[in-house]
């Protein structure tokens, strides 16, 4: 047996932990085949491959798909695709969508789903023990369960700090009004307190490369608070100095309920689309160092999307014990980056600094897609170290158990 098969054997043995994804907790399977076949980065390609739906709000589920399968046969080369084809095939006994038998497959599926512990089924037969899934900071976290644990996702409170709706939705959620920044100071730490009771296991938040921070200035702060609240005009500058007092009020609130802080970085959205690209901007690492320095008390698990800035923040997390580092999150997921980043972060990080898989789904059948994916590239780098002679087959696996269960046990306290 070769080291990549004894490896692959071994390590989907290891239960994963899966740090990211956008799982309803109170309903994680999909609704239907439709929900699991049209998941958006398979969406991306098809209309990439020149298929249009004809209006897509329109259509029923079957109808939609029926319109897609024309174009899964120009896909059927790409990761995203491999993995649908791992879900369908493992979980369901399906092909990949075809037109003459949609109605069919649909029946299946809804069977399978019916079934009282589905979710329970995927998650066993994916070998993951827990996923965390995002939750809005604007309603009370689900207090998730054996498989599910919630993280508060905090990204508009940040960027939007500078909008009256945004401190009125804050007020709302707390029952404290916000008038001034020393009341955003005490709202703040009363919804992180209130959603570490609820069992909230992180906070998180994504930003785009064009937003940038400073160290927080409360006075400063409060100004701002006053030209929104009385509708004046607000400034670029503005913006940043309300939502840089803000991140530091929240990453302070997070040290003190000893909550870590899950950072995603390298997309940037197109205007009035829902596509997105990758984005980096000159300076980005150094400032995310300064403040990973300056709330030294709190623990980061970055998310990256951008090879240059996974580059660099490979960096900074050997300089700075709070910061540890997540997947290849988006444009990153594809085998050949994967592996890219794997092999950086093994070669120049401790195993403890990386918590190696999330899936990013939105139902709980695409986690196992995304399992086999990851578990497969972890094997491949894995096992090109071993026969390189940089790693033995005992540090190898001890570094997939590592990346895959005990990095995120700990870093979120499960």
């Amino acid at each position: 047996m070769d080291v990549f098969q004894s490896l692959s054997e071994e390590i989907e043995q290891i239960p994963a932990i899966d740090v990211h994804t956008h799982i309803r907790m109170a309903n994680p399977a999909a609704s239907d085949l439709a929900q699991i076949a049209l998941y958006h980065f398979i969406m991306s390609e098809l209309e990439s491959a020149g298929i249009s739906l004809t209006a897509p709000d329109t259509l029923s589920p079957q109808k939609k798909l029926v319109e897609a399968s024309v174009g899964f046969p120009r896909i059927r080369n790409t990761a995203s695709c491999w993995c649908l084809e791992q879900i369908l095939r493992d979980l369901f006994d399906l092909p990949l969508p075809h037109e003459s038998d949609i109605e069919e497959a649909f029946k299946r599926v809804d069977a399978c789903k019916s079934s009282p512990n589905w979710t329970g089924e995927v998650m066993r037969k994916a070998n993951v023990s827990k996923a965390l899934s995002c939750e809005d900071w604007r309603k009370p976290a689900h207090p998730g369960d054996s498989l599910f644990a919630p993280v508060l996702r905090v990204d508009d409170l940040i960027n939007e700090a500078h909008s009256a709706h945004t401190l009125d939705q804050l007020s709302k959620a707390t029952g404290h009004p916000v008038y001034e920044a020393g009341d955003l100071k005490k709202a703040v730490g009363e919804l992180v307190e209130n959603a570490k009771k609820r069992g909230v296991v992180a906070l998180g938040a994504a930003f785009e490369p064009q937003i940038d921070f400073g160290p927080g200035d409360r006075v400063a702060a409060g100004s701002v608070m006053s030209l929104a609240l009385l509708g004046q005009k607000i400034t670029r500058e503005d913006r940043k100095t309300i939502r840089s007092y803000v991140l530091d009020v929240i990453l302070q609130s997070c040290a003190e309920h000893e909550l870590p802080f899950q950072l995603m970085l390298g997309i940037r959205h197109i205007p009035n689309t829902e596509h997105a690209i990758t984005g980096h901007e000159v300076g980005t690492a150094a400032m995310y160092a300064d403040l990973f320095k300056r709330h030294s008390k709190v623990v980061f698990d970055v998310l990256v999307s951008h090879a240059v800035l996974a580059g660099e923040l490979a960096v900074v997390a050997r300089s700075c014990p709070n910061v540890v580092l997540s997947g290849a999150w988006w444009y990153l997921a594809f085998p050949s980056s994967i592996r890219r980043v794997l092999r950086e972060r093994i070669e120049m990080l401790p195993m403890t600094k990386c918590c190696g898989f999330f899936s990013d789904a939105q139902c709980v059948e695409w986690i196992y897609g995304r399992a086999k994916l990851f578990r497969k590239e972890l094997a491949v780098v894995l096992s090109q170290l071993a026969s390189e002679g940089y790693l033995s087959r005992d540090d190898a696996l001890k570094l997939a158990h590592c990346y895959l269960h005990e990095n995120p046990k700990r870093v979120y306290k499960l």
